[in-house]
């Protein structure tokens, strides 16, 4: 993976994310973040210090517009966290429609993902990591802004995010283009055919995505669900670095993605290639009747974890116990240990 260098012929937005090589790019115009071998590479960011694993390797998350006008890094960590968090109760590998996804706590950066033109669903696996290589996007290169991410497979379009404003700042790459051109200066082609078609797609995604339905009496099963869960947290120890801590959560909810939301947990779960200093694990509780720790519940309760984590501004390695109907089903913890390959746990 690669993260090409600013150029000043793209819009002065420049950045553009890789997960392949890009073979055909200059060598002098590509700043490695893994070598094609897949090695970690030494660079100082501990963001940077991951393997990709399952992320497809012809995955691209393009950066097609950042403003101005910035919000927290926690607020889009959280809001992150909690657009993946219902995305992952899904089918991995299924299609979801266009969201808005916004938090009580942190009503911007509002995040909307929408289908590409033609089409009225998206991929959950690539809105996932699309959101994951956002997030490491914006820690690395532009600072956490207004700002829109195609995303492309084989060079073709499966879908957008967009993280700015309720109103629409950012949340589309057309119509925030042509307000960049207006309000800031910058040199857009306003003048591609699927300029319209763009604009009013987003909004008539965001309408939709708004219009109570199927797709709202299904996320409140999921809210009534997850209303069984409950979680103690405990400090732990030694303080930990706070964007290795970030990082480390979404990539755990990413991970815990891929598997049936029902699946059974039976023993010991940690996500494969965890390459920073923060590690999580997770073990289930010995028993013969339900209820059983699930891949839903850790999701869940990592995402609990990153409220609190946020709320309290205080990040040291964090043991949580998570119970279901009141009965204890596993146990979880983030923990430091050290960078180096020979940390690599198991998924499964």
């Amino acid at each position: 993976m690669y993260i090409r260098r600013p150029s000043l012929a793209t819009l002065g937005f420049a950045w553009t994310l890789l997960v392949n090589s890009s073979p055909a790019l200059p060598k002098d115009r590509l700043l490695p973040i893994l070598p094609p071998d897949g090695a970690i590479a030494n660079l100082s960011s501990p963001a940077r210090n991951l393997t990709w694993g399952p992320i497809p390797l012809n995955l691209e998350v393009r950066p097609d517009v950042n403003l101005p006008a910035q919000f927290p890094e926690e607020a889009a960590f959280i809001n992150i966290v909690h657009a993946m968090t219902e995305i992952a109760h899904g089918d991995f590998h299924g299609a979801m429609p266009a969201l808005d996804f916004s938090t009580a706590r942190y009503p911007e950066p509002h995040i909307r993902l929408t289908p590409p033109v033609g089409s009225s669903t998206l991929k959950r696996e690539y809105v996932i990591w699309g959101l994951y290589g956002a997030f490491l996007h914006m820690y690395d290169a532009i600072g956490f802004h207004v700002a829109h991410y195609t995303l492309l497979l084989d060079d073709e379009e499966v879908g957008g995010i967009g993280f700015g404003n309720p109103f629409g700042d950012a949340l589309d790459h057309r119509s925030i283009a042509a307000r960049s051109l207006q309000d800031y200066g910058s040199a857009v082609d306003t003048g591609n055919p699927a300029f319209e078609a763009r604009t009013l797609a987003s909004k008539k995604f965001a309408e939709r995505a708004n219009t109570p339905g199927s797709d709202h009496q299904a996320a409140k099963a999921l809210t009534d669900l997850a209303s069984r869960l409950s979680v103690s947290f405990t400090y732990a120890g030694r303080s930990m670095d706070k964007d290795d801590m970030f990082v480390s959560i979404l990539w755990t909810i990413a991970l815990a993605a891929i598997h049936a939301s029902n699946t059974r947990i039976h023993h010991i779960w940690t996500p494969s290639r965890q390459q920073n200093s923060c590690k999580f694990t997770a073990s289930a509780t010995v028993r013969t009747t339900p209820p059983f720790l699930q891949y839903f519940w850790v999701v869940e309760a990592v995402a609990k974890a990153a409220d609190y984590l946020v709320e309290r501004n205080t990040y040291r390695q964090l043991s949580f116990v998570m119970k279901v109907d009141d009965v204890v089903v596993g146990r979880s913890l983030f923990f430091y240990r050290g960078n180096g390959l020979g940390d690599d746990g198991m998924d499964g």
